[in-house]
């Protein structure tokens, strides 16, 4: 596979030439103080087909969402899965024209032999929601991605599923034993049968603890970005089916007991380029940027630059990238889950905060931004423009402070 390149040999000094934008101001609303015991994710759909984005959140036994405008609360299920439910992804399944939601559940770490489960949330004909079992039988399900990993983007998608650890394996060295099956599933042409067809991307890693889908080489067609114990990587697969792995990164192998990288996202950056941002090793303390060589990593068979923009930071689990301002770039989003040591040169936390890359004659640098520092031990994070006035805005579910919350963009308007 050849990663995209495009403008990457263009000096960062030019880059830096366009005029900077000044970055907004987020105001910050409580949607939920208490929405469970803890928050698990958090996501953005039209549930409700009015033509604007919803916030959904789990938590370790329900499904809710909330209604753009007025964040009225509102459960899809409750107590209806295995314990904890930790992962989901809006989709319409069905083809119905109505959102549905793929849910991962069963959350039970460090058990790597117990099974979770997979299921599907649709509604019927009278709009009441149904759960759908999806046959699967990886412990620790961890998170799941739709993409078009095996055709154009015009085509219908699958669903990327990822548990933490491979079956059998233990702590501390996770990164013995068994890989994670990476499976890749297909939709059938009756979505309520329970047998998806499946087939195993990878099995070699250890400790994947988040993915994205994004088309790097421009194709088409999505790659899996995932972050795990070895490091960072591109998987891709070819029009006749076959799977490829590139390491991009290394992660942080040098910190005991845990190794790696965890969270996991692709920014854009100016001039067509891109970078990887990872919090690192696994649960880590380091905020991490890659970007590309010269030639495209793995090609020539160099690693991706490996830059720690931030440290420590207490547990960071959070990432997410988008363009939060009007300059050309992607800002970085980064989630911390627990506060500082008392005299640490950082933030206290837990909480949100902003990287803002600004390219300079020596290299791409970032600059720190607290939306929420305190407020929200932020156990996932990610960004949706709720209001339509084209600037995106924050949405954060906390672990430790059980609550949900908007930080709402107010780019452009008086600072």
């Amino acid at each position: 596979m050849k990663i995209r390149t495009t403008l990457l040999l263009l000096p960062l000094a030019m880059l830096g030439q366009a005029a900077e934008a000044q970055f907004p101001r987020f105001e910050k609303q409580e949607v939920d103080p208490r929405a469970g015991a803890i928050v698990y994710a958090v996501t953005a759909a039209d549930v409700d087909g009015n033509g604007k984005p919803d916030v959904v959140a789990v938590t370790e036994d329900a499904v809710l969402w909330y209604g753009n405008p007025g964040w009225s609360r509102h459960e899809i299920i409750r107590g209806a899965t295995t314990r904890d439910n930790v992962c989901i992804q809006p989709h319409d399944i069905d083809g119905d024209g109505r959102i549905d939601f793929a849910l991962g559940a069963g959350w039970k770490p460090p058990d790597s032999k117990t099974p979770s489960t997979l299921q599907w949330l649709g509604r019927d004909g009278g709009g009441r929601w149904q759960l759908h079992p999806i046959r699967y039988n990886e412990p620790m399900i961890h998170r799941i991605r739709w993409g078009t990993v095996e055709q154009s983007g015009a085509g219908p998608k699958q669903l990327v599923v990822a548990a933490l650890q491979g079956r059998g394996t233990r702590g501390p060295d996770w990164g013995q034993g068994d890989g994670v099956r990476l499976l890749v599933l297909k939709v059938p042409a009756k979505p309520a049968d329970p047998d998806w067809p499946a087939q195993v991307a990878d099995a070699s890693l250890h400790t994947i603890h988040n993915l994205q889908l994004v088309d790097l080489d421009g194709d088409s067609r999505d790659e899996i970005v995932l972050a795990a114990w070895e490091g960072v990587f591109v998987l891709h697969r070819d029009p006749a089916g076959r799977w490829s792995k590139t390491r991009i990164g290394t992660g942080n192998q040098e910190s005991k007991p845990s190794k790696g990288a965890s969270e996991v996202k692709v920014g854009r950056l100016r001039g067509g380029r891109s970078y990887v941002a990872t919090i690192e090793p696994w649960h880590g303390f380091q905020v991490v940027v890659y970007t590309p060589p010269e030639k495209a990593g793995g090609e020539d068979g160099r690693l991706w630059k490996r830059t720690v923009i931030a440290e420590p930071l207490t547990w960071g689990h959070a990432v997410w990238c988008a363009n939060l301002d009007d300059d050309p770039d992607d800002e970085l989003i980064i989630g911390q889950r627990d506060a500082n040591r008392p005299g640490t040169n950082a933030p206290r936390g837990p909480g949100v905060f902003v990287f803002d890359p600004k390219p300079t004659a020596n290299g791409l640098a970032f600059d720190r931004h607290s939306i929420d520092d305190g407020g929200v031990g932020c156990e996932d994070a990610m960004a949706a423009d709720l209001d339509g006035d084209g600037h995106p805005e924050i949405i954060a579910g906390g672990r430790s402070t059980h609550n949900v919350r908007i930080y709402w963009n107010r780019q452009g308007a008086s600072q």
